[in-house]
């Protein structure tokens, strides 16, 4: 929700957020995330969550339109906890970049799975926008700032938008790890599907974007 300037609600002209406002926000998610171990997302309402995080519903409302608004929040905000906390500061489009990031996908797909009960219908979807509309992001970052950045990016005559790349980039690492996060058995280790990925990925960039030579 934003105030009448247009700014989020507790944050300040300069970015800041107040303190009180991120320990209501983060009520909320836990609150959401406790509840989905118990329930289906579509089971669970407004009231639960205000209950659950010890407030109201007009102060659930102060900070989310709906559930659904709450649940893109929780999985861009653990998506990127995640990423941030296995890469370095660097990361760039570089091969151990983006070996690190494949990684980490695996890693938050297979413990999201884990950590909720089945979610159903509703839930899948929400978490497969997020996370990878996120990814995307970080990879069309590293691809600007790739070595042709500058340059077009062609295959034969006709010009590659890295917007493109970065969106059949982020939905192959995304669609796989998904895929392995729901199998139960005789499934490789996370490991050796990252490091599958990474080779597919490598091969079918390196004439596009350089800079992932082994």
């Amino acid at each position: 929700m934003s105030t009448a300037e247009g700014q989020p609600l507790g944050e300040s002209a300069g970015g800041h957020v107040d303190p009180r406002v991120r320990r209501t926000r983060r009520l909320l998610q836990q609150a959401f995330l406790e509840l989905l171990q118990e329930k289906s997302f579509s089971d669970i309402s407004i009231q639960d969550i205000a209950e659950k995080a010890t407030v109201n519903r007009t102060t659930f409302y102060a900070h989310f339109s709906d559930k659904y608004a709450l649940a893109d929040a929780v999985i861009r905000e653990r998506f990127l906890e995640a990423v941030t906390s296995k890469l370095p500061a660097w990361g760039s489009w570089q091969l151990e970049s983006l070996r690190l990031l494949i990684s980490a996908v695996f890693e938050f797909l297979g413990g999201l799975h884990e950590y909720c009960s089945p979610a159903g219908g509703q839930f899948d979807p929400l978490m497969e926008r997020a996370v990878q509309q996120e990814l995307a992001r970080i990879l069309l970052q590293w691809l600007w700032q790739a070595p042709a950045s500058s340059s077009a990016h062609r295959w034969s005559s006709r010009p590659v938008p890295l917007e493109t790349l970065a969106e059949v980039m982020s939905w192959a690492i995304f669609g796989c790890a998904a895929q392995w996060s729901k199998r139960e058995e005789g499934k490789l280790t996370a490991g050796e599907m990252s490091e599958l990925v990474l080779r597919i990925l490598v091969e079918g960039t390196r004439r596009l974007v350089p800079g992932l030579e082994e």
